[in-house]
């Protein structure tokens, strides 16, 4: 794996996220399309840098994550939310949101890893065309909404 794609990632992504009308976007999403907000960050990341993704990449990186998002990712983030509702478990939500970023930066170190070598960089491309590959955005509605909030 390049440590250096992977940081340089993680850089931008936490970058981006603090964009509070992106994180809005990003979290409905999440929470309403079943989205995976750090898959969203990457495809939308590698436009900016040039690399148009085509379906059977994206295709490839979501059945590589997926037993991580599922296995791992989605539980801690239930736990959190359960947790955050509770005055005596705040101990706990606290460790489960740190769980939960650790599971995040592994999912985006999976992403870089499944990510193939390009063979020619190229300038930034729209984000729409990667942003279009992920599967839980089938609503173009949604896709429209996502791709304003990167591309304020």
């Amino acid at each position: 794996m390049d440590s250096n794609l992977q940081q340089a990632f993680w850089t931008w992504a936490l970058t981006r996220y603090e964009d509070i009308a992106l994180r809005d976007c990003l979290l409905a999403l999440q929470e309403s399309r079943g989205l995976v907000v750090v898959e969203a960050l990457f495809f939308a990341w590698l436009a900016e840098q040039g690399r148009q993704l085509d379906l059977s990449e994206a295709l490839h990186m979501e059945e590589v994550i997926t037993p991580w998002v599922e296995r791992v990712l989605l539980p801690l983030r239930r736990d959190r939310v359960a947790w955050g509702k509770s005055e005596d478990a705040q101990r706990l939500y606290r460790e489960a949101l740190r769980l939960e970023l650790e599971a995040e930066k592994t999912l985006a170190a999976l992403l870089c890893e499944t990510l193939a070598p390009q063979l020619a960089v190229t300038g930034p491309v729209s984000c729409q065309h990667n942003l279009s590959l992920i599967t839980s955005l089938s609503c173009s509605h949604d896709l429209e909404r996502l791709i304003d909030a990167f591309e304020r």
